[in-house]
């Protein structure tokens, strides 16, 4: 089947066929350019009704990316087609590739500029099937791994003032790197090579320069054989989340802990597919095996007394009241004790959020949390730390140590640590942290009462 015919049938179907919006993210390079090329010339000839778009992502990684940039933006005029670009700032992390990183802020800002249910079309096809599956494989993954790319997949932008979805869709998984470059030579089509594709020093560019050419020679099918490979393992990986969805149902408790006693009742391997599924279903990366099989003797059975914490990454299991949780790192937080002097809102340190401070408590979300406090009855004072401290509770007849109520209460380590406590005349009258707040009795000025929030 030719590539047009391919893309065609991909066309007339769902989720394609129903698409107002088609975005091609577009590289410069041959694959992207002829995946453009080809919609092009099938919305013209073919009175497909969507509209067509390009973006181009600018990374700033390459002397050339400017150069490039220039290029799309020609080829998108001289097609008639909608063109929008962007430069992205990627800095270097630790743990985590520079390459993996640029694609990471590329589809977030695809995910930021496409319009609302847009399908975004990427350039991916059966040979970058090969490598990715042979990446894998390389890296002992499992069915979840074996699948390799996936074909289509949905995004929920989050960021902006209304809740917006895109769709990723890969139309040329099933047509080979030669069908591409053929049909570029017979439309004489220019593209932009990037020349660090020929750096063998990174694992996929040693797979395709090196590797690939001695297989492909052996067996000219691989790569079909392989992408039928995936297709069975992403068949098989979907059954097994729809049996992990229905066991997950019943020992979650929250989206961040499970149900202990539940988790006890399974066997390990099944422990470990559904934390697998747990994470990913939170977008969390699994960690290895090897601390997967560290879970169940260091936390889960860990002493009743003990606080057990298994890192990786940037992430923990924490154990506490009978759940297990998944936390990122806490950040160790500096001490902070600040004089509020009628400001609206206070920043707090290591991005905690902001303090906030309103007159009107319609301004405030029905869903926040908030303490109301009398500001003439004294100084307020904000802090971080001291939970010696006593505190009485309204509706209490006790005076305890804040440790002592966070215990009563069941509240997590982690939150105590991020609580803040709200001082007015030397005494506690407030708390307020993730979700949270406990008030003392005050009395309020009925004129001039101050409500407090906590926003992130």
């Amino acid at each position: 089947m030719s590539l047009l015919t391919t893309l065609n049938v991909h066309l007339s179907v769902s989720p394609l066929s129903e698409a107002n919006d088609i975005v091609v993210a577009y590289s410069g390079g041959v694959d992207s350019h002829v995946l453009l090329h080809a919609l092009s010339e099938l919305k013209q000839h073919q009175a497909n009704s969507f509209n067509l778009h390009a973006i181009h992502i600018h990374h700033g990684l390459n002397q050339n990316a400017n150069m490039w940039q220039e290029h799309c933006r020609a080829v998108c005029l001289e097609l008639g087609v909608s063109f929008q670009t962007a430069n992205v700032a990627v800095n270097a992390q630790a743990r985590q590739s520079l390459e993996a990183q640029a694609r990471d802020a590329r589809y977030q800002k695809l995910v930021e500029m496409a319009p609302a249910d847009s399908q975004i079309l990427l350039g991916q096809h059966q040979d970058d099937q090969l490598e990715t599956f042979l990446l894998q494989l390389k890296r002992g993954a499992g069915p979840k791994g074996l699948s390799a790319m996936n074909q289509q997949w949905s995004v929920t932008n989050t960021s902006g003032a209304e809740l917006k979805i895109v769709n990723f869709y890969r139309p040329l998984l099933e047509i080979s790197q030669k069908d591409i470059l053929e049909y570029a030579q017979q439309q004489k089509l220019k593209w932009v090579e990037d020349e660090s594709n020929q750096d063998a020093q990174f694992d996929r560019n040693f797979l395709r320069l090196d590797v690939l050419p001695i297989l492909q020679n052996r067996w000219p099918e691989l790569a079909s054989s392989v992408s039928r490979s995936a297709q069975l393992c992403a068949q098989q990986q979907k059954m097994l989340d729809e049996i992990c969805a229905e066991k997950l149902a019943i020992i979650q408790s929250s989206k961040s802990s499970l149900d202990l006693n539940e988790l006890l009742k399974l066997s390990e391997k099944w422990l470990h597919q559904l934390v697998r599924y747990w994470l990913s279903q939170q977008g969390i990366a699994s960690p290895s095996l090897a601390v997967l099989q560290q879970l169940l003797p260091q936390v889960l059975l860990a002493a009743e007394d003990a606080n057990p914490i298994l890192q990786w990454q940037t992430w923990q299991f924490r154990r506490f009241n009978q759940q297990l949780y998944v936390i990122p790192v806490p950040i160790e937080l500096p001490e902070f004790e600040k004089l509020w002097q009628g400001e609206s809102g206070m920043v707090l340190p290591e991005n905690l959020g902001c303090l906030c401070f309103t007159q009107d408590n319609n301004e405030l979300d029905t869903n926040q949390v908030f303490l109301a406090i009398n500001p003439d009855l004294g100084p307020l004072t904000v802090r971080l730390g001291g939970y010696s401290a006593k505190f009485k509770p309204k509706g209490s007849q006790y005076s305890k140590p804040i440790k002592q109520w966070f215990k009563l209460w069941k509240v997590p380590p982690w939150i105590r640590d991020n609580t803040l406590i709200i001082i007015q005349n030397q005494d506690v009258i407030g708390l307020i942290g993730e979700g949270k707040c406990y008030q003392a009795a005050v009395k309020l000025n009925q004129v001039r009462p101050i409500f407090i929030s906590l926003q992130k």
